[in-house]
């Protein structure tokens, strides 16, 4: 297996991105992964990785890279958005065929946020063209946006507290200065308002049929069988014409947890049985 980084053009962006090619004979079915968002990108780096080098040990091309904005990638988080975010994946789709001439089919592998952003784009109206019934792995997605960057919000009231030990700007004064072209911090990250506007309003679920006709497995992850099946998860599986859905037990690798997480040892053996029986 060979590593290779590179940087590769998306209109005016300039993306980071990092190829993991098998040695000797190779699939016809490579794959990229959509990394999640923000600190939840660097927690789960390395269960990233560990994934990206075993899919390439059994022979399938990967390609992991960085959004606009994030990691090693040009331009700064308040310029993302989901347009933006759905133009970068179908970018590295398209560098990786490029890259991997022999490859027929480019499947993605997404991760929470990064997930939400693989389904939206495998459900857009030229996903059919650019992902054909390549397999789509969504592990834990986001389905709610405003949920989630509600929660986000919440980070930085929670260390608005450590500083200063009180809240000195509310979630809605913090919401404010979004909507009127400014920015908030959170862990160090910059949400703006194109990113804001587009994604902290999104459903991601739906209830229409989804378009993608190629295998999808809907994961989620918990800490402990005895937790509750979400059952959103099961119904935005079951949304997809060949859907599926399974629990893996795992502890949440994309925040700042006790125990280091080399992989996710459960989580990418069920994937990688599941993509060996499709």
């Amino acid at each position: 297996m060979s590593e290779t980084p590179f940087f590769f053009a998306r209109g005016q962006a300039t993306l980071f991105g990092l190829l993991h090619a098998p040695q000797g004979k190779s699939s016809p079915l490579a794959f990229v992964l959509s990394h999640s968002f923000a600190e939840e990108k660097l927690w789960s780096h390395r269960v990233m990785v560990s994934l990206a080098r075993a899919l390439a040990q059994r022979g399938h091309a990967v390609l992991r890279f960085d959004y606009m904005g994030a990691g090693d990638s040009s331009g700064i988080t308040p310029d993302s958005s989901l347009e933006s975010h759905l133009a970068d994946l179908a970018a590295a789709c398209a560098e990786l065929r490029r890259r991997q001439p022999h490859v027929e089919r480019v499947g993605i592998i997404g991760l929470r946020f990064g997930a939400s952003i693989a389904a939206t784009l495998a459900d857009s109206a030229d996903a059919s063209g650019l992902l054909g019934d390549a397999p789509l792995v969504l592990w834990d997605p986001v389905l709610d946006g405003e949920s989630y960057f509600q929660e986000l919000l919440r980070s930085n009231l929670s260390t608005q507290l450590a500083v200063y030990g009180k809240v000195q700007e509310t979630r809605e004064v913090l919401q404010e200065r979004i909507r009127a072209g400014g920015t908030v911090n959170v862990d160090g990250y910059e949400i703006g308002k194109a990113l804001f506007d587009s994604c902290a309003r999104t459903d991601f679920v739906g209830t229409a049929a989804k378009r993608h006709a190629g295998p999808v497995l809907v994961v989620q992850i918990t800490a402990s069988e005895k937790n509750k099946t979400r059952e959103d998860l099961e119904a935005f599986a079951r949304s997809y014409p060949r859907g599926a859905f399974v629990k893996s037990i795992e502890q949440p690798f994309w925040r700042e947890i006790k125990p280091f997480y080399a992989s996710a040892a459960n989580l990418q053996r069920e994937t990688l049985e599941w993509l060996e029986k499709t």
